[in-house]
């Protein structure tokens, strides 16, 4: 069994009993201590050691409570005698003040039947990375392999620096990629009739990790149970060579939402039109609403497979040159606002934690939209 495989708030005791049952080593992904010590600058070292390497090779869990010979599980007796919520902070300092840049990591106490704790702490792979390890005059990156820890070497190094560099580049890429097939009608779900599209990709840093891909059936159930097409309802789910969708209507489609294989969440939209005395508009205030519900939906479908953050979230507006954005005028009516070119790649947000609020996480994104209709920033007085 592979204990990172499980969200951490499901892992039980019963967890723990079968990594010794079935004789789980200590390797990539999983490493056991019966109790930790920072007495000393060695002590401090050798923790953060097995943290960052976690984070700097493919992810894994620490857990403290766990006794181990030869890197072979052989009780869970728990962290004897110890103040847990103490242990906790002096953890989290740690890896504030000895690991650099910062390590996104999460830390959950197992009560056992026996009234002893264990501690899991959890580190996904990071992009980031390379995580350096900085006590006293001792400056080192550690990496996993099957056997355990070790030093980063010269040629692992550059392999590190030169992913984390790359990444921005893959992930505009992708965005201009999609974003043109969606603009020329080929390569998406809707239908022929052409009109102002509005865009969302949310891209978790994991997707492009060689081998990372989700479940479709587990994808599927989800998604029935937390996301809908970008602004309306569902008349349809499905699963495509590209990973699983759902959309608003069959043959006619107007919105849709499409899951890749990678983890990627790209949602298009043609429903913030209105028209009046000949005119188009698009209506800020139920775009607004539309997209904040999406991103919430995107992160909740995250946390509920486990996706390990962070994640970029972008939104481009497209075929809008003969549309004009309708901000809310004192409670009753709306103003009128030109845009100043026909389609809008809005600068992107990163997204730390899923648990963040789709407010904050698209307040740059709905500021730049703003001021491509000539105003200074978003307002949330027109969203309720």
């Amino acid at each position: 069994m592979a204990l990172f495989d499980k969200q951490l708030e499901l892992v039980t005791e019963g967890d723990l009993l079968s990594l010794v049952e079935n004789q789980e080593r200590e390797g990539y992904q999983i490493e056991y201590k019966q109790a930790v010590a920072f007495q000393n600058e060695l002590d401090k070292r050798e923790f953060l050691a097995a943290v960052t390497s976690f984070a700097n090779s493919i992810g894994g869990d620490l857990v403290i409570g766990m006794t181990a010979k030869g890197g072979l599980p052989d009780g869970v007796p728990g962290w004897e005698g110890v103040d847990v919520d103490q242990e906790k902070l002096r953890i989290e300092n740690l890896l504030r003040d000895g690991v650099e840049p910062r390590i996104s990591f999460k830390v959950r106490e197992l009560r056992l039947r026996t009234g002893n704790s264990v501690i899991l702490l959890r580190i996904p792979w990071s992009w980031a990375q390379p995580h350096m390890v900085r006590i006293g005059q001792v400056n080192r990156f550690y990496y996993r392999h099957s056997a355990g820890k070790d030093i980063m070497n010269v040629s692992q190094l550059r392999a590190a620096f030169a992913l984390s560099a790359s990444l921005d580049q893959q992930i505009e890429n992708f965005r201009h990629e999609r974003t043109e097939s969606i603009r020329s009608g080929f390569g998406s779900h809707l239908g022929p009739l052409a009109g102002p599209t509005t865009v969302i990709h949310v891209v978790p840093f994991e997707s492009f990790r060689s081998g990372f891909h989700l479940n479709p059936e587990t994808s599927m159930e989800q998604l029935k149970g937390c996301m809908l097409p970008l602004g309306t309802g569902s008349n349809r789910h499905g699963f495509n060579l590209d990973g699983i969708y759902c959309v608003d209507e069959v043959g006619r489609c107007n919105a849709y939402t499409q899951v890749f294989r990678n983890g990627i969440i790209e949602g298009a939209s043609r429903k913030f039109l209105f028209e009046n005395e000949g005119r188009r508009f698009i209506a800020s205030g139920s775009l607004t609403r539309a997209v904040l519900q999406y991103v919430q939906s995107t992160m909740d479908f995250y946390r509920r497979l486990n996706v390990p953050p962070p994640a970029a979230v972008m939104m481009t507006v497209l075929h809008i040159c003969d549309c004009q954005f309708a901000t809310p005028f004192n409670g009753c009516g709306y103003v009128p606002h030109a845009f100043d070119r026909d389609q809008l790649v809005l600068p992107g947000t990163l997204v730390q934690d899923f648990s963040q609020s789709p407010a904050d996480i698209c307040r740059p994104i709905f500021d730049a939209l703003w001021n491509a209709a000539g105003l200074a920033k978003w307002t949330e007085a027109g969203i309720g």
